[in-house]
């Protein structure tokens, strides 16, 4: 029974309408658990049947997030692009995706994306931007109450909140009215104003509170589940528990081997409503019903229910996030030793590495201490994965014990590389000497081996460091090296990374235009062989290079490239930093709105690195100044972020614009600095960087020397 719900019905099957037409829509649904999105959802599909095909699929917290899981469920023809190893291609799945969607009218509900694994989410934001021109409505539900602060799905309704055609709707608790309207369907006795005033007008606590036929209302819905579960015979009990073990939905024979018991078992949670079966396989009506039970086993129960668990889906060939999950309930090292690092691998294929990285940790947990191989493995696999996602501490703690590890066993090939990454996250973490010192050591480590891969790879980290530093010759003769090596062994990646370096060096300092045509030809063969990192950083050093030359509209046209690149192959730094760089492109055009909203979706993120907080806090504190607020904590936060020896190489020009600029006096009247009239530099020369000129007809103080207080576009 629906209540107090048809206005928002109604509302929604309008844009059923509209996607029946070809102008499609994507709505958030938002509430708290229990308020009834599930219901509403279900309503809206048996309004839409005849005219939209219905797609249903939707997230769980059982486990780590299944890479994808809810639009393979919903779109189970993707599934063929996902398993082709060969093929497989993140664009090109999204792009399968968007196909199947857009040839036939569809409504696509999506459940509990709260719990969504990173690459559904990148398809969520990929369908929001091109969904205006499709006959499709998304109806993605989420728990409000759990998107807050650096939640993902924070950042996804940051990124659309103007997107055309999308929309976030919040639904609110019944009303006593509400309530009274379910007791009178039911029968019952109990009295509107104090379920209400119970259940706090939570739909499902309060159909929970109904069924249990109580004369009192029971303290907290757990107590209203366990209730009703009491009734149930021995039998049906067990094969609830074995359904709280199995997650959101399981089939009926899993079922019944999970819980050892026969189908009339299941029979009787079906007919006593404790189970639902729309769709494939059972399910318990909530997640809170299911909480609730599964919170009630006890350690040995729960261990056994797993152990039988992942005998069963070893026998019918459960997937591997499924087998890692219950092999750790189980205790069963060997078999999570197995599973975990396919599941990781598969996540990471998908662009989801967050999920990747769980599944390494996982691992993790059950290596044995004494195998070193095997976590050194499991340890710089967790690093990269770290890596790409901005989770840049945890990064460099797992590549330095995969070194240490490496040192034990005596594999040398393992050190230096190892070595290298830690002088590449030493750079991101803005420890110069560090960096440096493992570099020479990475080196000095791979070249008594001979050619391979890796020395490559540590000759152009080298040429890297030396572009970032300001010296030309040395990027070049480094990268001369890298490149000469990796074509005499046919290795293509330390190439590009290489002509990148040098590409960069000379732009920057000799030659533009050779620069140019390096950095060029990096960009072509990353995106040649979808290197999705080395193609990254080619469109950040791209737009660096066009920033120093003032060159803004080719700046942002490398950045949106790159950041949608970025985006849609889950490569968080990179998308963080190249945002950072376009919302202080945006301002030194005065675009300052826009500015805005960028370092806003930046700064929500809880784990930034510091070469990206750095630059976003330095242009959110010059608009700040520029909006006569208060700027000085977020430049001395800057400033302390650039000091040595934390701040990465070449980042002495923002240290001094965060000391510059912390002088302007907090709540100045603008008019008490001499302008120089709208659009105009201040500066005698005009610089990169909103402290050179602004549309309000201000200037930062004593910036006479241009050259001191300009924000340069910044290379990696």
């Amino acid at each position: 029974m629906l209540v107090e719900r048809d206005h928002l019905l109604g509302t929604l099957t309008a844009l059923v309408a509209q996607a029946a037409a070809g102008h499609g829509g994507m709505v958030f649904l938002g509430g708290e658990a229990g308020v009834g999105k599930t219901s509403l959802a279900l309503a809206l599909a048996d309004a839409a049947g005849d005219r939209l095909t219905v797609r249903r699929g939707g997230c769980d917290n059982v486990t780590t997030a299944d890479a994808l899981g809810p639009l393979i469920d919903a779109v189970p023809e993707l599934s063929t692009v996902i398993e082709d190893e060969a093929e497989l291609n993140r664009l090109r799945l999204f792009r399968r995706l968007r196909a199947v969607l857009g040839g036939t009218p569809t409504l696509l509900l999506l459940e509990d994306v709260h719990w969504a694994d990173e690459a559904t989410l990148e398809i969520l934001r990929y369908l929001g931007r091109r969904i205006e021109g499709m006959p499709l409505l998304v109806l993605a539900t989420f728990r409000s109450d759990e998107v807050v602060g650096s939640h993902p799905l924070t950042v996804v309704l940051g990124d659309l909140a103007t997107a055309p055609g999308v929309r976030r709707v919040q639904l609110g608790p019944l009303s006593v009215a509400g309530v009274s309207r379910l007791i009178e369907a039911a029968g019952s006795p109990l009295d509107p104003d104090q379920v209400h005033r119970s259940t706090g007008g939570n739909a499902f606590y309060v159909t929970e509170v109904l069924a249990g036929g109580e004369q009192s209302v029971p303290a907290t819905v757990r107590d209203a589940v366990l209730a009703r579960a009491s009734r149930l015979s021995p039998r049906a009990r067990q094969v609830l528990a074995a359904a709280a073990v199995l997650g959101p939905r399981a089939e009926l024979e899993l079922l019944v081997a999970v819980s050892g018991q026969p189908a009339v078992a299941v029979d009787e949670c079906v007919e006593r409503g404790m189970l639902v079966g729309p769709g494939p396989g059972l399910a318990f009506r909530h997640e809170l019903a299911r909480l609730a039970v599964e919170q009630t086993l006890s350690p040995a129960v729960r261990t056994a229910l797993h152990t039988a668990a992942l005998r069963a889906l070893l026998a019918s060939g459960g997937d591997d996030r499924q087998l890692a999950h219950h092999a750790a309930g189980a205790g069963d090292r060997d078999c999570v030793l197995l599973h975990a690092p396919r599941a990781a691998a598969r996540a990471a294929r998908l662009g989801a590495h967050r999920e990747a990285a769980e599944q390494y940790r996982l691992a993790l947990r059950f290596a044995d201490p004494d195998d070193a191989a095997t976590r050194a493995q499991l340890l710089a696999a967790l690093s990269y994965e770290c890596y790409l996602t901005d989770q840049l501490q945890e990064a460099f703690a797992a590549r330095h014990a995969a070194m240490e590890l490496a040192e034990q066993l005596g594999d040398t090939a393992a050190v230096g590389t190892a070595q290298r990454w830690l002088s590449r996250l030493s750079w991101f973490l803005g420890r110069n000497s560090d960096s440096r010192r493992y570099a020479g050591l990475a080196i000095q480590t791979l070249e008594p081996l001979g050619d391979g891969l890796e020395l490559a790879m540590a000759y152009s980290n080298q040429s890297q460091l030396e572009m970032l530093t300001g010296d030309p010759d040395g990027a070049v003769s480094w990268g001369n090296r890298a490149v000469e090596l990796a074509r005499r062994i046919g290795e293509l990646m330390p190439e590009i990374h290489a002509l990148n370096n040098m590409g960069t060096a000379l732009s920057s300092y000799r030659d533009p235009l050779e620069g140019a045509t390096r950095l060029a030809r990096s960009l072509d063969l990353a995106l040649s062989i979808d290197a999705h990192e080395h193609a990254a950083r080619a469109y950040t050093n791209l737009s660096g290079t066009a920033v120093n030359r003032h060159r803004f509209a080719e700046a942002e046209r490398h950045l949106r490239a790159g950041i949608e690149h970025s985006t849609e192959r889950g490569l968080d730094s990179w998308r963080l930093y190249m945002s950072a760089v376009l919302a202080n492109v945006l301002a030194e055009q005065g675009r300052y709105p826009e500015a805005d909203e960028l370092v806003r979706q930046v700064l929500c993120k809880f784990q930034l690195a510091p070469t990206t907080r750095i630059l976003v806090t330095v242009v959110a504190g010059q608009l700040a100044a520029r909006r006569g607020e208060e700027a000085s904590g977020l430049l001395a936060e800057a400033l302390e972020l650039a000091t040595p020896p934390r701040r990465p190489s070449g980042w002495c020009r923002s240290r001094r614009l965060g000391r510059r600029q912390r002088g302007w006096p907090a709540g100045r009247s603008r008019s008490s600095s001499r302008s120089t009239g709208p659009g105009r530099p201040s500066c005698s020369t005009r610089r990169p960087g909103i402290s050179a000129s602004s549309a309000g007809g201000w200037r930062w103080p004593a910036c006479a020397a241009s050259r001191r207080c300009r924000l340069p576009g910044r290379t990696r």
